[in-house]
């Protein structure tokens, strides 16, 4: 900007405090006035975020949200595990994890230099991580695993299978997510929102995560024997007794009793109809891994019939390989999209929201020299 009348031109920028040293010395060898100042929350510097070479992968998945203002915590840390397995659950299937990993391969050597290219080692990871996955819901190109002849014993141990409690097991393993990944979200709100605005603002959020978790531990340990029923119904009512207290009486200290009540009575409602509507959210993880391995057995059998009805030799195999690759491939592509879109609904929605994430802030970008001149 210009300042004393078009005279002095006056440049502020930010940049990463590890660089101050070089940034500084390089600074001095210009004929100019600087000073240098630490940035705070009022200034609304850049954000750059700092993450290990896993983490670092869905960093672009944060971009798309909104970056964290100045003094918020950066979601990737917990977005990435999330996000790998939401995805490995939706697509479900081990075959296509190697088409991944494939794609992965080609877009490194082929396109490195392309927006796509760049993302090679997030393709990787999601490829290698639905291996991992599709495996263990025995699933591999619509190809039951469970009942193939050729897997090994050892390995059908680990499949996921069977009921629980008449569901299937993948629904509950499903909903049993959905449970951590809330509980998850409204720990990091209550611990972030206390380092941000003091104790004062978070106690109704720890009365809540208190009976929630409390309530879910104690009910998993009465199931299991672990505890007995008198055990667990006094621990029910003591952390019953507290989580209210900080819910209904001293959810805002200061305010009229009678006006926390009411807030706390609100907030009750609209705790009771939003976490169940964000758990059963978590149904789609098991609804589009389903959708997905019946679309491929279903084109597993036409194959299978069309090779068996056409009784030239050579032309049923070229019909049941064409009808396997052009049914595989749309499969795959429409899979890819849900496995993509749904974690990422689930993140932004169900996991932020529960979290507190607010997402405001703006990304780093510094300048660079043009070196071409």
């Amino acid at each position: 900007s210009q300042a004393a009348e078009n005279t002095v031109t006056l440049l502020v920028g930010f940049a990463p405090s590890k660089d101050d040293e070089k940034i500084s010395a390089e600074l001095d060898k210009l004929d100019a006035y600087w000073f240098k100042d630490a940035a705070t929350k009022e200034d609304n510097p850049p954000i750059k975020l700092r993450n290990n070479r896993f983490t670092r992968q869905f960093e672009v998945l944060t971009g798309m949200y909104g970056m964290p203002v100045y003094d918020e915590f950066d979601p990737t840390p917990i977005l990435a595990p999330f996000f790998l397995l939401f995805f490995s659950l939706c697509l479900g299937d081990a075959g296509y994890g190697i088409i991944l990993i494939l794609i992965s391969l080609l877009l490194r050597f082929k396109m490195p230099d392309s927006s796509f290219g760049k993302m090679w080692t997030l393709v990787l990871t999601l490829g290698a991580g639905t291996i991992v996955t599709g495996t263990l819901l025995g699933s591999f190109f619509g190809v039951s695993l469970y009942e193939a002849s050729w897997v090994p014993e050892g390995l059908k141990k680990c499949m996921i299978t069977g009921d629980i409690a008449g569901f299937p097991a993948a629904m509950v393993l499903a909903i049993a997510i959905g449970v951590i990944h809330t509980c998850l979200a409204m720990t990091v709100k209550a611990i972030c929102y206390t380092v941000r605005f003091g104790i004062k603002t978070t106690i109704s959020n720890w009365g809540w995560l208190l009976l929630i978790i409390g309530v879910l531990v104690l009910g998993g340990l009465g199931l299991i024997g672990a505890l007995s029923s008198q055990v667990t119904q006094i621990a029910v009512i003591v952390i019953g007794i507290i989580s209210g207290l900080a819910i209904y009486v001293f959810n805002t200290p200061g305010r009229n009793p009678l006006v926390n009540i009411g807030s706390g009575l609100w907030d009750t409602y609209n705790m009771a109809t939003g976490l169940i509507s964000d758990v059963l959210s978590y149904l789609r993880l098991y609804a589009l891994g389903l959708a997905g391995g019946m679309l491929g057995t279903a084109f597993n059998t036409i194959g299978g019939i069309i090779f068996e009805g056409c009784t030239i030799p050579v032309l049923n195999w070229v019909f049941f390989i064409l009808i396997l690759m052009l049914g595989h491939t749309l499969n795959l592509a429409m899979s890819c999209l849900g496995a993509f879109v749904h974690p990422l609904r689930l993140t932004f929605l169900e996991y932020f929201k529960n979290s507190g994430y607010e997402g405001t802030g703006r990304a780093y970008k510094p300048l660079v020299a043009d070196n071409k001149k």
